[in-house]
Formats: structure tokens, sequence, C-alpha cells
């Protein structure tokens, strides 16, 4: 029996295995509301959760300055207890505009 077909299935059983396992944990989302966004990343992946996405809360479509001086006017989902596999949304303002 050949062992090169016997190891690549057993590592896609076991990156399933560990999918399924990643997809299981949970965390407390905080809110994150009024924040810098270099704040609410912070504390965002210190509860676990890297999937973070961002738009211009008046949409104006001025996303690069975003990870340097935007404050956070809403998120979803809302504060409260997630998988840390789930989509962070994030609708953020410049820091000297005010949230719709």
């Amino acid at each position: 029996m050949r062992k090169g077909p016997v190891l690549i299935l057993a590592a896609i059983v076991a990156l399933v295995w560990l999918s399924n396992y990643t997809k299981q944990q949970t965390s407390e989302l905080p809110d994150l509301r009024h924040l810098t966004f270099h704040n609410v990343q912070t504390r965002a992946q210190a509860a676990g959760f890297n999937r973070i996405t961002t738009q211009d809360a008046l949409h104006r479509d001025r996303t690069p300055w975003i990870a340097t001086t935007g404050t956070v006017c809403f998120q979803q989902p809302a504060l409260g207890q997630y998988s840390i596999t789930t989509q962070i949304s994030l609708a953020v303002v410049k820091t000297d505009d005010t949230c719709p």
C-alpha cells in the first residue's frame, strides 16, 4: 500500500476536524461603538475575533483613513456570545466627524 494517499487523506480529515472545532469555539464580543478603530481591533482580537470588516458610516468611500483615525459608530453583530469565526462589520467615521 502506498503511503502518499493515506497521508493526504489523514491531513484532510485533520483539517476538517480542526475547522469544525474552531467554529464551535465562542467568545464574548464586546461593545465596540464609540472607540477608535485601533482600540477596536485590539479588543476584538483579544476576545478571539479576527474577521473584521469596515465601511464608511457616512457613505463617502473614505476607507483608507479608517485604520488610523476612525471611530466606530455601529457594529454588527451587537455585543454578545458568538463563534470566534463570526465576521464583525463596523461602520466608521473620521474621529472629527459625528456618527449619523
